[in-house]
């Protein structure tokens, strides 16, 4: 089985190039359990490390305040790759060492898959901790015949193939070429963000437990059942709060102004709200009927059964009040 590797070697490196003296490290949740570890091999470079325990969301999510609060010198970003490029801030994705023999196998099941489909051409995508391997993966499958396409994003993209919940613009740039769509990594949110944001069959590749499948049509129904559920609820809300993000990589002000304009053009209240941390705790008493959400999508996506309020994206907010139609749902994006 794949496993998770840390190197710390180029941010040390980074540290002392800046000549470091304090710094702030950003770790996902996952590797909380190593933060001694992490702290104790950065202070070889670094007599100051301070490692940040709120939770962190992604590359979206720095705290850039913080560098003013403790007079740092510098951010070690670890688990994703680059959405901001400050100067001050270093990106130590994490990866998972698969061996060829491991990359073999899988790839064999997927040329099985692939041939009885009748598909001879598609786009690879993965993402931050499985990019390295789709170089090697399309060598593998171009063996067997099958055309892999490994698209460039925007800006907001670091690596060739590269998908983000928020941004899907690698795959989309090969679209007209291929016959379906192949992510290799583990999870469902990417692969419906995929499947929705382009209209083609989706094949889920998972190093992790060894599996090729599509995704299960149980997955996609109530998937869609409930961001319908939500859409047709909110469709009778008559006062609306949407939700700007205080997060540098998720702010979307012009985006929420616009909303705004869109509801009240509907003949219906629309208040702006601010948070950093989007909790429903937070937002109770607000006394809104439904909140839109513009920061990250997964917020909508993972946690609207959780929630008493009604919570949407914004494209399901148009929907809502009229200005778009259900056949237009496709999954939020950031530029």
């Amino acid at each position: 089985m794949p496993e998770l590797a840390i190197d710390l070697s180029e941010a040390k490196g980074f540290l002392r190039g800046k000549g470091a003296k304090t710094c702030i490290v950003q770790i996902p949740e996952g590797l909380k359990a190593r933060a001694k570890w992490i702290s104790d091999e950065l202070s070889q470079a670094c007599e100051n490390v301070f490692v940040k325990m709120d939770p962190c969301f992604g590359a979206c999510d720095l705290p850039l305040q913080d560098l003013n609060a403790l007079n740092a010198d510098a951010i070690i970003h670890i688990g994703h790759e680059a959405i901001h490029r400050p100067k001050n801030i270093f990106y130590a994705p994490l990866r998972y060492e698969i061996t060829d023999a491991e990359l073999e196998k899988i790839c064999g099941k997927l040329v099985k898959e692939l041939q009885k489909r009748k598909m001879d051409s598609i786009a690879l995508v993965a993402n931050a901790q499985f990019i390295h391997a789709l170089p090697e993966l399309r060598k593998i499958l171009f063996r067997s015949g099958i055309q892999s396409n490994i698209g460039k994003g925007t800006q907001r993209v670091c690596g060739e193939g590269q998908i983000l919940g928020c941004n899907y613009s690698a795959v989309k740039a090969v679209q007209p070429s291929v016959d379906a769509n192949v992510y290799f990594g583990d999870g469902m949110f990417h692969p419906l963000g995929l499947l929705y944001g382009t209209k083609k069959p989706v094949i889920v590749v998972n190093p992790l437990h060894g599996t090729v499948e599509e995704i299960p049509e149980k997955t996609r129904d109530t998937f869609m059942r409930r961001r319908f559920a939500a859409i047709a609820k909110a469709s009778e809300a008559r006062s609306f709060g949407i939700v700007v993000s205080a997060k540098s990589g998720q702010r979307q002000k012009e985006k929420a102004l616009e909303l705004r304009k869109a509801v009240e053009r509907q003949g219906r209240k629309a208040y702006l709200f601010e948070a950093d941390y989007v909790n429903e705790n937070y937002f109770t008493g607000s006394g809104v009927d439904c909140l839109v959400i513009t920061a990250c999508n997964r917020i909508v996506i993972d946690d609207s059964q959780n929630w008493k309020t009604i919570i949407i994206n914004p494209t399901e907010c148009l929907i809502a009040i009229g200005e778009k139609t259900f056949d237009e749902w496709v999954p939020d994006e950031f530029a």
